[in-house]
């Protein structure tokens, strides 16, 4: 994407979400023309588990409420001062401590990622895509 417009792809998106949203002729011919055209999209991340093995995941990697949601820094803080409070108590046990983490904050995602659709929505955005 860039200068120079936007792909196929990209306009394809765009145009669905306008339509969509606004329907315009003239709004989707503009955009067919701009040179600096941008079109992003957002997503939010939904795991079912926040690790396998060895290996955790914490903040945007594991549980994203949405750009829009400005709860990235707080989740990614917040999750690995849990993460390391758990690992800590476990004494060795990854298992365990990976649980543990889980089970405590996953309640305040799941809010957070509620919060994030409701802003997405507030955008014009789809809160359920």
């Amino acid at each position: 994407m860039g200068h120079g417009g936007a792909g196929r792809s990209e306009r394809a998106a765009a145009g669905r979400s306008v339509r969509r949203q606004v329907g315009s002729p003239r709004l989707l011919a503009a955009m067919a023309d701009a040179e600096d055209f941008y079109f992003a999209s957002t997503c939010q991340v939904q795991l079912e588990h926040w690790s396998a093995g060895r290996i955790a995941v914490l903040g945007d990697a594991g549980y994203c409420a949405a750009p829009t949601a400005g709860m990235g820094t707080s989740q990614a803080l917040i999750g690995a001062h849990c993460l390391a409070r758990h690992l800590t108590a476990a004494d060795g046990d990854h298992r365990a401590a990976f649980a543990a983490y889980e089970a405590e904050l996953r309640p305040c995602v799941a809010e957070n990622q509620a919060k994030g659709r409701e802003a997405v929505a507030m955008f014009g955005g789809d809160p359920q895509h």
